[in-house]
C-alpha cells in the first residue's frame, strides 16, 4: 500500500507541473497576441492628432553670424567659443516667417550672463543685477522671452558674457515656438531622465524603509547609505540635466543644491563601501573617508569666505572618486597577488562599472562642456548600480538576518529545557560558574525542588501522565519563583530557584503560595501530586556549599513527607 502511495505521489506533481506550464504557457501567448495588435493597430490606425504637444518648435541652428574680439563669423548652433571670460560675444540673425504661429524663443545657457534683443530694443536679461552672500555662477537654465507680434523679419540678437573661460561665448540651438510647444519640447526630451530619476529617488526611499526591519548595524548603515545615496544622485542629476526648472525658477538655489549633493556623493560612496569588511580592513580606504570630509567643509570654507566658488572647486571631486577608484583596484591587486578570494565581489563589480559610465560624463564634463548632456550615462550606471547593489545588499541582509535568528532559536534552545520551557541545566550551570567567578557580594537563596513519586507516576499511569505532572510543576514553580527570580529544570525531577536580592519573609510568602497551589492541583489527577522542598541563603561559604545544604533540606522534607503518607495510609 505504502509503494502504491509512493508511486502516485510523482505522478501527481508531474501532472500538476504540466498544468502550472499550460498556464504560463497561456499567459506568454496572450501578451504575444497583445503585442501584435498594438503593432498592428498602430500601423493601420489613422486619426487626427489632438495631443498637448501638436503646435510645432523650430530649430534655429543656420544663419547666424558670431561677433567678438573684432571677429565676425558665418556659424552654425550649437558652438563652442574660445571667447575669455566677460567677454561680450554676441550671435545675430534675421526672423524669418514660419508655417504656423509663434510667439517665443528659447535655448539653454551654462554660466553665462545674458542679454536679448530685436532690432536693437532690449527684450531680456538673465544674471544681471542678481543678489548673491557670496560670489557665484550665475547659473545654468533654459532662457526663454516673448517676442512682439510684428518680429517676422526683424533682426535677433542674442550677448552672452560668460562667468568662466571655459563656458564664455558658448551658444546652444535657439527654438521659435509658442511657450506650450517649447515647454512640451523640454518635458519630451527630459521624460526618460525624468523618469528614471524618480525610480531612483523612489527606490532610495524603499531602501531606507527596508532597513528599519534590520537590526544589525552595519546591515541597516549598509542599505541606508546606499538609500541615501541614490536619493542625493537622483537629486542631483534631476537638476543638473536642467528637468528641474519644469518645477522651481529658483536658478541660483537650484545651483547650490546641486553643488552640495555633488560634494556629499564621494562621502556617501565610502560610507556605504566602509560597511563591507573588504574595504573596512583597508587603511586607505578608511584615511579617504576623513579626507573626503576635510575637501567637503573646505569647498563649503573657500565658498562662504568668497575666495573661489563651487563651480571652479568640481575637480577635486572627480579626484576624490578616481581615489576612490584607485582605492578598490589597489585592494583587488593586492588580494590577487596575495593569493586571497576577493570578498563581496558583486560590490566591486558594480562600482567599477558605475565608475566606468560616470568616466564617460566626467570626459565629456571638461571637453563638451555642455550642461544638457553630460549625465547620461552617469544615470545609466547609477541605475545599474543601485538595482544590482539594492537586490544584493538586501538580500545578503535578509540571509544575514535568517542566520542571526536561527543562531539565537538555537542558541536559546541550547539552555532550554524543551518539555518544560524552562532554563535548562546547562542555563544553570552558566549561572552558578557566574556566582562562583562574579561578585561575592551576591548571595542568592538557593531552593530545591523535587516532584515526588514520577517513578510511581510514570511506572502506574504511563510516562505520558509523568511528564503531564512535570509540566505543571513548573508552571507553578515558574509562576510563583519567575521573573525577577530565576528557576531551572535540573534533572528529570528536580528543579532550583535562585533569588537574588530576594528578603526572606517574601520569599517564605512565595513558597506558601506555592505549595497551597500544589495542593490545589493534587486534587486534579488521578495520581498524587506534591513536591519536596528545601532553601537556604547562601554565605560565605559560596554557592556550592548552599546548593548541597538546600539539597539536604529537600531530601529530608521528602523523607518527612512520605513518612507522612505512609502513616495517613495505615
Amino acid at each position: 500500500m505504502r509503494n502504491r502511495q509512493n508511486t502516485e505521489r510523482p505522478a501527481e506533481e508531474r501532472k500538476e507541473k504540466s498544468k502550472e506550464r499550460l498556464r504560463v504557457f497561456a499567459l506568454y501567448l496572450i501578451l504575444a497576441m497583445v503585442i501584435v495588435l498594438l503593432i498592428w493597430m498602430n500601423k493601420e490606425t489613422a486619426s487626427n492628432t489632438i495631443g498637448f504637444d501638436n503646435e510645432n518648435v523650430y530649430a534655429l541652428a543656420e544663419g547666424w553670424t558670431m561677433q567678438y574680439g573684432g571677429k565676425t563669423l558665418q556659424v552654425a548652433l550649437p558652438l563652442d567659443s574660445s571667447a575669455e571670460a566677460e567677454e561680450p560675444v554676441t550671435y545675430t540673425r534675421i526672423l524669418e516667417a514660419q508655417d504656423s504661429y509663434c510667439n517665443m524663443i528659447m535655448f539653454h545657457s551654462s554660466h553665462q550672463r545674458i542679454k536679448i534683443y530685436l532690432d536693437g530694443e532690449l527684450l531680456y536679461t538673465f544674471g544681471y543685477g542678481q543678489s548673491t552672500p557670496v560670489h557665484s555662477s550665475v547659473g545654468s537654465a533654459w532662457q526663454y522671452t516673448r517676442l512682439p507680434e510684428d518680429w517676422e523679419g526683424k533682426e535677433l540678437r542674442i550677448e552672452t558674457r560668460g562667468v568662466y573661460d571655459s563656458y564664455s561665448g558658448n551658444q546652444e540651438i535657439v527654438y521659435l515656438g509658442t511657450k506650450t510647444s517649447l515647454v512640451f519640447m523640454v518635458a519630451k526630451q527630459k521624460v526618460v531622465s525624468l523618469l528614471v530619476d524618480l525610480f531612483l529617488f523612489i527606490m532610495g526611499v524603499l531602501l531606507i524603509m527596508s532597513s528599519f526591519f534590520f537590526r544589525e548595524s552595519h546591515t541597516v548603515g549598509r542599505i541606508r547609505y546606499l538609500g541615501i545615496f541614490a536619493i542625493v544622485t537622483s537629486t542631483w542629476i534631476l537638476l543638473k540635466s536642467g528637468v528641474g526648472q519644469l518645477f522651481t525658477g529658483n536658478i541660483l538655489m537650484s545651483m547650490n543644491i546641486l553643488y552640495l549633493l555633488f560634494g556629499l556623493m564621494p562621502i556617501l560612496t565610502i560610507s556605504f563601501l566602509l560597511t563591507f569588511d573588504s574595504f573596512l580592513k583597508s587603511l586607505f580606504m578608511r584615511g579617504l573617508y576623513w579626507f573626503c570630509v576635510v575637501c567637503y567643509f573646505v569647498m563649503q570654507f573657500l565658498q562662504f569666505a568668497d575666495v573661489t566658488d563651487y563651480t571652479r572647486m568640481v575637480s577635486v571631486n572627480h579626484i576624490n572618486f578616481l581615489l576612490i577608484v584607485l582605492g578598490m583596484a589597489g585592494i583587488c591587486i593586492r588580494k590577487k597577488a596575495r593569493g586571497e578570494k576577493i570578498e563581496d565581489l558583486s560590490v566591486f563589480v558594480a562600482c567599477f562599472a558605475f565608475a566606468g559610465f560616470g568616466a564617460v560624463d566626467i570626459y565629456r564634463f571638461y571637453f563638451e562642456k555642455t550642461m544638457q548632456s553630460n549625465v547620461g550615462f552617469t544615470q545609466a550606471g547609477l541605475i545599474c548600480f543601485v538595482c544590482s547593489l539594492g537586490y544584493s545588499v538586501v538580500k545578503q541582509s535578509s540571509e544575514e538576518q535568517t542566520q542571526i535568528i536561527e543562531n539565537k532559536t538555537l542558541k536559546k534552545i541550547a539552555y532550554l529545557d524543551i518539555l518544560t520551557n524552562l532554563p535548562n541545566r546547562t542555563a544553570f550551570e552558566n549561572q552558578m560558574e557566574k556566582y562562583r567567578t562574579g561578585d561575592a557580594d551576591k548571595r542568592p537563596i538557593v531552593m530545591i525542588v523535587d516532584l515526588n513519586g514520577l517513578k510511581e507516576i510514570n511506572d502506574t499511569y504511563g510516562h505520558k501522565a509523568g511528564d503531564v505532572a512535570i509540566i505543571r510543576i513548573a508552571q507553578l514553580l515558574d509562576r510563583h519563583f519567575g521573573q525577577p527570580l530565576h528557576t531551572y529544570r535540573i534533572g528529570g525531577d528536580e528543579f532550583c530557584v535562585l533569588a537574588e536580592g530576594e528578603k526572606d519573609e517574601i520569599f517564605r510568602q512565595r513558597i506558601r503560595h506555592f505549595l497551597s497551589d500544589v495542593k490545589e492541583a493534587d486534587k486534579e489527577y488521578a495520581f498524587t501530586f506534591s513536591a519536596a522542598y528545601g532553601y537556604v541563603k547562601s554565605g560565605e561559604e559560596g554557592i556550592d556549599k548552599a546548593f548541597i545544604c538546600a539539597d539536604k533540606k529537600m531530601y529530608i522534607c521528602k523523607m518527612q513527607m512520605k513518612q507522612e503518607r505512609t502513616e495517613e495510609e495505615a
